[in-house]
């Protein structure tokens, strides 16, 4: 008897847990450990991604997956604690940028190896859930890559 392939709507319902507990895994540890939620944390790696005079709050939403005025107040959270500032576009005067300061920088830096260091060992986790095991092997699988040696 062949092997049981999961449908998409099983596939689905993995993500959704995954992305869930994952997520609230990486957001606690994130705040405990670099005082940055995860929200937080993917804001300033979008900010220091971005060109040096950054991001429109338009851009940013659209890259979190957020309104723009989810954006907006995530931005006035970071701003207030001195990693991201705002300034009036030197092009457009009417739209507002979002920057990313030296600090931000730092805290980011900083949380990126944490995020990586836990985002690894929730899945090496999350790949032995029954709830998740498919979904993980599926993201964790590199078309033309041989897998691991054993």
């Amino acid at each position: 008897m062949g092997q049981r392939r999961e449908s998409d709507i099983e596939l689905w319902n993995q993500l959704a847990v995954l992305v869930a507990e994952v997520g609230t895994t990486l957001d606690r540890k994130l705040t405990r450990e670099a005082g940055i939620s995860l929200s937080e944390f993917q804001t300033l790696n979008a900010l220091a991604a971005a060109e040096p005079e950054g991001l429109r709050i338009q851009q940013l939403a659209e890259a979190l997956g957020l309104n723009q005025s989810s954006a907006s107040r995530l931005v006035g959270r970071l701003q207030g604690q001195g990693l991201v500032s705002r300034g009036v576009s030197e092009t457009d005067r009417r739209g507002v940028l979002a920057r990313i300061t030296e600090r931000g920088e730092a805290t980011a830096r900083q949380a990126r190896d944490l995020f990586d260091r836990e985002m690894g060992q929730a899945l090496d986790l999350a790949s032995i859930d029954g709830r998740t095991a498919t979904v993980v092997a599926r993201l964790r699988y590199t078309p033309g890559e041989r897998p691991p040696a054993s």
